[in-house]
């Protein structure tokens, strides 16, 4: 046994990351590599965009990666310099100490990261998982976070956990008995809104390869972002199995002190292309306002 990683083998890491390193060329862009330390381990970053544009950072979804996250996120390296950390635990390059979603542990390992980059108040964007974690951060340290751009979120509210087991984790175990293409279409249909050969690409190598991450984030309260004051989109998906914005967007409206955009959307939690690009334009308006009230707040330099 493969004890200290989160993947099944070494064989299996060698492949996980090989295909990070091919989805990543593939998207085209320029980028470093910077490895940052954390109380909890070596973090990598990846950081594309012009180096004099406005930075903000992506943070990707549970058992994910960053090449898996540019994806969805790449319009924004036109016009930011992007700084996007392999989540500690996850399937990237990062240290492999699995933290426990249900503490701070998240939020203080961004902490980390931001001062390893040097980034005193940033925006943020996230999906999925990545929310709760900038939540966390925004809840102990709300001065990092100038702006929140959250995108199918974890941390605010979650749909009926057992139908989601169901609908979700047997299919899963199913194709880990015999992996087939019609068995992988069957275990994540419930999360496409349209077919993502990417995503199956990169859920494929993960099925067989990682010990997946099940535990959910922890979702945070009104009491503990009662001191972050910082602009706050949320953007749900109104079929997202995991977070629905029928729950999402109420509680959101509930906990955020200063929500700017609140948008409910069709489809699952992996948007399609169209809403997804829809999505990337709204983000891009949301962090050209931050970056206006930023300008405002230090005398226009």
């Amino acid at each position: 046994m493969y004890r200290s990683s989160v993947y099944k083998s070494q064989n299996g890491e060698t492949e996980m990351l090989a295909l990070y390193d091919r989805q990543l060329k593939r998207l085209g862009l320029e980028y470093e590599d910077r490895m940052v330390v954390t109380r909890f381990g070596a973090t990598h970053v990846v950081i594309a965009g012009a180096r004099d544009a406005p930075p903000v950072v992506a943070v990707h979804g549970g058992n994910g990666n960053t090449s898996l996250n540019l994806s969805l996120f790449r319009p924004l390296v036109a016009g930011h310099r992007v700084y996007a950390p392999d989540t500690i635990g996850h399937p990237g390059k990062s240290a492999q100490t699995r933290l426990s979603p249900s503490d701070g542990s998240y939020g203080k390992w961004l902490v980390d990261v931001l001062d390893g980059l040097g980034l005193e108040s940033v925006p943020v964007v996230a999906s999925s998982y990545g929310a709760s974690i900038v939540l966390q951060t925004a809840a102990m340290a709300p001065q990092r976070v100038s702006g929140a751009a959250l995108c199918v979120p974890s941390g605010i509210a979650h749909g009926p956990i057992l139908p989601m087991m169901c609908r979700l984790v047997v299919p899963w175990m199913l194709y880990g008995l015999r992996p087939t293409r019609k068995r992988l279409l069957q275990a994540f249909a419930p999360m496409m809104t349209e077919v993502d050969e990417e995503f199956l690409e990169f859920t494929d190598a993960m099925l067989r390869h990682v010990k997946m991450e099940l535990r959910p984030p922890r979702e945070l309260s009104k009491k503990e972002l009662s001191g972050f004051s910082s602009p706050t989109l949320v953007i749900a998906a109104q079929d997202d199995i995991f977070f629905p914005a029928d729950r999402v967007l109420p509680r959101a409206d509930e906990i955020l002190p200063n929500l700017v955009v609140s948008e409910s959307i069709a489809g699952k939690h992996l948007p399609s292309r169209e809403m997804l690009r829809q999505m990337n334009e709204a983000i891009g308006l949301f962090l050209d306002k931050v970056g206006q009230s930023e300008a405002t707040t230090r005398g226009g330099i």
